[in-house]
């Protein structure tokens, strides 16, 4: 088994709503049960009691400036351990004083999008699994008093589907500081605000608009989170057609019916036939809860085959230095 420290790049919260800091934590419990040592450093907390050696330490998601207290500390230590990225983003990129780090050591990418999409010249080798399954856990149904809903936050390759779907009747959460943005486009969505995880919102919407970036048409990204947690809630997904590349590489079935092109095609969605499409889409269940053992399992392996190469390099070093102190 593998020790393993993950480093998170925003601060510590009670009901974290960022799905990276979740998936942070689902990779440190599911691991755990599996037998590995993991722990989890946000910033801005005193890194005192995490500056000892690991097998592979792994970096979270990509904020700019994230201070880590007496990093410098931990990276000497662990010179010649496996250092790794973990993104879900495929429009991210690790920020500075990481990048440093991962050109100077022995470091991989695990990342939620197929190998290729994206190119970095700072890692030795790249890993692709599907990170936002772990978040899937089912809720208890409740009764639903709303019709649509569309949450995330403003992206401004998804601004062609923001103008088309968000009008009307439907419900838009997000960030109070995105709602003028979604309003200057021409967006008359119903805004409210971002969901909490602890207690979702989403579990009072019978459907849940699923549009995706213009790049992932064509360069497979695995589910979004939104696809997990409106499944988990019992709420279903209607899909714009663009995403059918997506749903046909995720390995669902039956999707077709809810394909949507406009509006218009909202009308064929209401209380009426709710209960009936939700039966469908809850078959998914099976797939995506095997897709999430299977996850937590690869993960396990990478890990694990990092930390043997990690072990191996550390004897090879000490072998060397060995030999050199032999010779003097």
């Amino acid at each position: 088994m593998a020790s393993l420290l993950i480093i998170e790049t925003v601060p510590r919260a009670e009901n974290p709503i960022d799905a990276h800091v979740r998936n942070a934590i689902a990779i440190q419990k599911e691991l755990k049960k599996l037998g590995h040592t993991v722990d989890l450093l946000f910033i801005n907390e005193n890194s005192r009691k995490f500056q000892k050696k690991y097998d592979v330490v792994m970096v979270s998601y990509g904020t700019q400036f994230p201070f880590i207290h007496e990093l410098d500390k931990i990276e000497e230590i662990n010179k010649d351990s496996a250092w790794g990225w973990l993104t879900n983003e495929y429009n991210l990129s690790p920020n500075g004083m990481f990048y440093k780090i991962f050109k100077k050591t022995s470091s991989f990418l695990l990342c939620n999008y197929e190998i290729g999409a994206v190119k970095y010249n700072c890692f030795d080798r790249t890993y692709s699994v599907n990170l936002n399954t772990l978040l899937f856990n089912d809720m208890p149904k409740t009764k639903k008093t709303k019709d649509f809903i569309y949450y995330g936050t403003y992206r401004t390759d998804r601004e062609k589907y923001f103008k088309k779907y968000l009008q009307g009747d439907v419900y838009l959460s997000t960030s109070t500081k995105n709602h003028k943005k979604f309003m200057h486009i021409g967006c008359t969505a119903k805004p409210i605000m971002k969901f909490s995880w602890n207690k979702p919102a989403l579990l009072n919407f019978r459907y849940s608009l699923y549009i995706e970036d213009s790049f992932t048409h064509n360069n497979f990204n695995n589910l979004a989170n939104r696809f997990y947690e409106s499944l988990a809630c019992s709420c279903v997904i209607l899909f714009d057609k663009s995403c059918l590349a997506t749903l046909k590489q995720a390995g669902l079935t039956d999707y077709e019916q809810f394909l949507i092109s406009n509006t218009e095609d909202l009308k064929r969605f209401s209380e009426k036939n709710y209960e009936d499409l939700l039966g469908i889409q809850q078959k998914w269940k099976d797939i995506v809860i095997l897709d999430k053992v299977k996850t937590t399992y690869s993960i396990s392996e990478i890990i694990t085959g990092e930390s043997n190469a990690s072990k191996a390099r550390l004897n090879q070093t000490s072998n060397h230095e060995q030999r050199l102190q032999e010779s003097n």
